[in-house]
């Protein structure tokens, strides 16, 4: 029988990016770059890199993310293993393309990633029945004229299309004071307490979250920000995905400090 090949690095810079895949954990910024650029297969580093392992902002304390997790969990039946955090607040620097590099600060967001189909359906249905609402009308013409939409409500209405095609949804895009938004970014929003009591103390500016219906779509979604940003390190034209407006919530611990 013929040994099986093994996987050889042609080089110590290619040995280097390999061992960092292995390893995980919190990559430097100029070895992410390295692997977002040379790798095809984004997926695995979205895998890897941003939605497993230990975040930078509880990289001194990894029981209390674990706490984390549990209580966000606990606040939508949820398992432990369904919550984690992505962005800056993951790796310690911004992963975006417009961003890249940028390093995690005090004015940051943390971007919460919550996997649930019941919450994702409960979600997009609320947000397209608002949408519902927007106008003008629907008038049954033998020739329909061109209308008018307000930007904003168009900007909403294609993010929110985007969002479900993607199986992703995002409860800032839900007018203020809507119940299912306040639930879910007040129901994360509790566990800033966490942060504070991190040493050193991580003061939140914004908590995001994005609800998706699998973690296949959470990976595709990931690996396709990743994609783009590759794009963009190259100089080469993308329809970059715009992050969504009206996805984050002041902390209100932030606010009284």
């Amino acid at each position: 029988m013929q040994p099986k090949p093994t996987l050889v690095p042609k080089s110590q810079d290619e040995a280097k990016l390999l061992d960092a895949i292995k390893a995980g954990g919190i990559p430097t910024v100029e070895d992410f770059k390295s692997l977002i650029l040379r790798l095809d297969n984004h997926h695995i580093l979205a895998r890897v890199f941003l939605l497993d392992g230990t975040p930078f902002v509880f990289s001194k304390s990894p029981m209390k993310y674990i706490i984390f997790k549990e209580q966000v969990a606990s606040e939508f039946t949820l398992g432990s293993q369904d919550v984690c955090i992505v962005g800056s607040a993951r790796l310690g620097f911004s992963p975006s393309g417009h961003k890249f590099g940028r390093a995690f600060a005090e004015t940051s967001d943390v971007d919460v990633v919550l996997i649930s189909e019941p919450l994702f359906l409960e979600g997009s249905q609320a947000l397209l029945q608002e949408l519902n609402d927007v106008g003008p009308g629907i008038k049954y013409e033998a020739s329909p004229k061109t209308v008018e939409v307000e930007g904003r409500d168009w900007d909403k209405v294609k993010k929110a299309i985007r969002n479900f095609v993607f199986n992703n949804f995002n409860p800032g895009l839900l007018r203020h004071g809507h119940p299912l938004r306040s639930r879910i970014l007040d129901g994360i929003e509790s566990t800033t307490g966490l942060f504070l009591a991190l040493e050193p103390q991580i003061f939140v500016s914004k908590i995001r979250c994005r609800v998706f219906r699998s973690w296949k779509a959470a990976e595709d979604y990931y690996a396709n920000s990743l994609r783009v940003a590759q794009s963009q390190m190259k100089g080469e034209p993308v329809d970059e995905i715009i992050e969504d407006e009206e996805e984050a919530t002041p902390s209100t611990v932030n606010e009284n400090t």
